[in-house]
């Protein structure tokens, strides 16, 4: 929530390896509790601020560490790196400006 904020963003997905489904089953309950108690959605706390994160099960390919094959992934690809430039942050998931992070560098941001 912190980089959505910090960037603009009002999507955000977070890409789990199929081969851990303990993993991917806690991640879409803690979006679903997330979404419950307001902290996800619409009108974010009453800030007027939208996001909504989509939980994202991947073929676990070692390949999908890297940017664009994640991006690939994602959109239903196969995760295969693609040359550079563009870079993601200026055309990436869909055509559109994507930054990508690794979950635990985000939770080092507090």
């Amino acid at each position: 929530m912190i980089a959505a904020r910090a960037i603009g963003a009002d999507e955000g997905y977070v890409y789990v390896r199929a081969e851990y489904p303990l993993a991917v089953a806690r991640v879409r309950r803690a979006v679903k509790d997330a979404e419950e108690l307001g902290i996800l959605g619409d009108d974010v706390f009453g800030s007027g601020m939208s996001f909504r994160v989509q939980v994202m099960e991947g073929a676990g390919a070692f390949v999908c560490g890297e940017e664009t094959a994640l991006l690939a992934s994602i959109m239903g690809q196969r995760g295969m790196p693609m040359p550079k430039p563009p870079f993601p942050a200026q055309s990436g998931l869909h055509g559109k400006p994507t930054i990508i992070n690794n979950v635990e560098t985000l939770a080092t941001i507090p």
